[in-house]
């Protein structure tokens, strides 16, 4: 049987509707009480465990009987009030899981890791980042980026020590299921409400659900022990991405677009006040890790996946955008009502 960790989640879920599809057995881990909404038309079609990352005891229990995992359980905000909780859960959770689930003789695993724990291009003329690339991000103050970072070496740490676990790496995840209180979900909520005033001027890859799930799977199917793939469905400029969100909401985007010195300065600038701004704003969004970040151009080459995986996405940023933004508008009718 196979385990999805994060269920309940946005890439967990996608994950999981995929397995279905292949008739897979399939069990789904969730912490108690979690009602795992979006999973409620297949719940009947799913073995639930409960578990915890941060709970040794209850991951032994409920990895029983597993055959592999897909790991897509973690946690990802720009708060600087959630800097210990996300290394706890997406770093020292995934050490828990995969001790656990090397006791009880688990024979593969597939570890959901993200394009931030490989690190990003340093200017537009390094071109795009692959696996070999050295990982750069340790002088930016973005904890989510240190987490996965962080949970990477120890997967490869287990993989040492002769566990089978394959590494994937996906883009920006536009898509439904996503999160309205964080990352593009609340993103696209504010472009929609008009509180973004302005657009940044880098770019990232994007990565759809479809995308995400088929890519995946194939890592499970095809993928080297040990070894990282980068999963993305293209590349987009925040421009471009910040329109197509505003035509699925149906309002004008930002006539602003910020010039890329604007952002560093006052990455630099606020980074110096960064302690203050922790102690004085814990909600922060804004924060000088993640204004360091927008003016990059973070463009991610997936050959690596093409040739060993055979991973050929297949989604448009249009339908990504379309897909999430019908989804938001389920979810937060009134926030996505102008």
């Amino acid at each position: 049987m196979i385990l999805v960790t994060g269920a309940s989640g946005c890439l967990g879920s996608h994950i999981v509707r995929a397995l279905l599809d292949c008739g897979e057995k399939v069990a789904a881990l969730k912490l108690a009480g979690d009602p795992a909404w979006q999973l409620r038309d297949v719940e009947s079609r799913i073995e639930w465990r409960i578990g915890d990352l941060r709970d040794p005891a209850s991951l032994a229990t409920a990895l029983q009987g597993m055959d592999s995992i897909y790991h897509a359980a973690g946690l990802s905000t720009p708060r600087p009030r959630d800097r210990q909780a996300m290394m706890e859960v997406n770093a020292e959770g995934t050490r828990r899981l995969l001790q656990a689930a090397q006791e009880a003789g688990v024979q593969r695993v597939v570890h959901i890791s993200s394009i931030a724990a490989v690190g990003y291009p340093h200017a537009p003329a390094d071109g795009r980042a692959d696996e070999t690339m050295a990982y750069n991000g340790a002088s930016i103050s973005y904890p989510y980026m240190h987490s996965k970072h962080a949970a990477e070496a120890i997967v490869r740490d287990f993989v040492t020590g002769g566990m089978d676990i394959v590494i994937v790496c996906p883009a920006a995840v536009i898509a439904s299921g996503c999160d309205p209180q964080h990352g593009w979900g609340r993103i696209m909520l504010d472009i929609a409400s008009g509180r973004l005033k302005a657009i940044p001027p880098g770019g990232i890859s994007f990565i759809g659900h479809h995308d995400l799930a088929m890519g995946a799977l194939a890592a499970m199917a095809r993928g080297r022990s040990g070894e990282r793939y980068i999963l993305s469905s293209g590349d987009v400029r925040y421009r471009q991405l910040i329109t197509a969100i505003a035509n699925a909401a149906g309002v004008p985007p930002p006539g602003l677009i910020l010039p890329p010195a604007l952002l560093r300065g006052a990455a630099r600038v606020l980074g110096h006040l960064e302690p203050l701004l922790n102690a004085l704003l814990p909600d922060m969004r804004m924060t000088p890790g993640i204004l360091e970040l927008l003016w990059r151009e973070k463009f991610y080459d997936i050959r690596k996946a093409r040739a060993e995986l055979g991973f050929v996405p297949r989604q448009s940023l249009a339908d990504a955008v379309t897909e999430a933004w019908r989804w938001l508008h389920l979810r937060s009718p009134k926030e996505t009502s102008r």
